[in-house]
This record gives C-alpha cells, structure tokens and sequence, in this order.
C-alpha cells in the first residue's frame, strides 16, 4: 500500500521526469516511464520516499532511453525544486477547488499533501528521513532552531526550546494543517465549511512559505 509520503514523491517525480524529459537530446516517453516508474514503486520501508523517487525514476528513465541512470538522477535532480513548487501550487489549486464545491475533509486532505511536499522536498535535500508525520514535525524543529535533525528524543526536546519566532510559528501552522482534516472529520467545522477553507489554506501556506523561508537558498537533493 503506497503511503501519502510515496504518493506525494511520485507526483513530484513524475513532474521532475516530464521537465526533464523534453530536451531532444534526452526525449523521454513519458507514459512509457510512468508505467516503469510504477512497477517499481514504492520502496518498502524507504525512510526516505522523495531519495529514493528519485534513484526509482533514474532507473525507469534509463531503460526507457538507454542512457545512464547516474545521468538522469543528476538530471532529476537539477529539476526536484521547481518540480516540487509546480507541484505544491497545484495542490494549493486543487484543495481550493475540493473547498469551493463543498469538500471541505478532501480540501483539507489536499492540503496536507502541499505540507509534505514541502517538508519533504527540504528534508530530502538534506539526506533527512521524511517518510512519517512525525519525521515533519522534527523537520520543521530542526529548521526553526537551526540545530540540524534531531537524532533523538532529547535533541528534539533542545531543538524545539531553540526555536526561533517563526520557527515557532512553521510548528504551529504545521500541527492545525496536519489536524485540520481529523477536525473535519469529527464535526468541528460542519456549521461554518468556509472557516475551514480560510482556516485550512492559510495554515498551510503559512508552512509553505516560512518551510521555504527558513530552509534559505536551494540546496542539491541528496
């Protein structure tokens, strides 16, 4: 069964890949590689989803071209970050879209997937697991303290204490984005669907933009 972290690298990868692939030195059937792509994935217990895409999309690209896969992981790689914004904005669109036609839980769902597109994409440029909910929050501690990933329950404790005000305040966004949809599902928006829209998006853009903000200049995908 495909997590919503594997789902989430399979939609950023497969973006990456059509990027990639349109060059015609390196044209790329993408349907073709989609299905190569998919035969492979998921990684079981991959702790690491958005890697490991990425090494799994290499090798799919490779057998569709002929060329090497070392080539087209650093190629995948040159086009992770505007793959993964591309793909961020688009579930920004779709959850607006779930909202409007009165899906408030789908919307809100939506908008969980732009959350670990983000944090996972960070994450996955520093060689960080990012496979769990859990591995997000230490993501988001790690990037409002600055003290690198927390190895352990004692360091997440110092890096939580070390946060700075925005990193505070990614913390926040973070836990009512990721809490939002069970809200929802409890009934605790069923009076008001428009306060869990406004509520919703900006939760999760807030993390968008101070995740983005904090991680600094692009770094290479590990």
């Amino acid at each position: 069964m495909t997590t919503k972290m594997e789902k989430v690298a399979q939609d950023v990868v497969i973006t990456a890949a059509r990027m990639a692939g349109t060059a015609p030195h390196r044209a790329l059937d993408q349907q073709a590689f989609k299905s190569a792509f998919q035969e492979a994935w998921p990684i079981p217990g991959s702790a690491r989803p958005m890697n490991d895409a990425i090494k799994t999309a290499a090798q799919a690209a490779s057998n569709c071209t002929g060329q090497d896969t070392d080539t087209w992981q650093t190629i995948l790689k040159q086009c992770w970050h505007p793959a993964a914004t591309e793909v961020v904005n688009e579930y920004l669109s779709n959850a607006r879209h779930s909202f409007h036609k009165g899906a408030p839980q789908e919307g809100s769902e939506i908008l969980t997937d732009a959350v670990r597109a983000t944090l996972g994409s960070i994450a996955a440029s520093r060689n960080w697991p990012h496979s769990t909910e859990e591995d997000l929050f230490s993501t988001a501690a790690a990037l409002g303290s600055g003290t690198g990933w927390p190895h352990s329950t004692e360091d997440f404790s110092k890096a939580l204490n070390a946060r700075s005000k925005e990193g505070r305040r990614l913390s926040s966004a973070l836990g009512a984005s990721m809490g939002l949809p069970e809200s929802i599902a409890f009934g605790t928006y069923e009076g008001d669907p428009e306060h869990a829209e406004d509520n919703g998006m900006s939760f999760a853009e807030t993390v968008v933009e101070l995740a983005n903000h904090l991680a600094g200049p692009e770094s290479a995908i590990a």
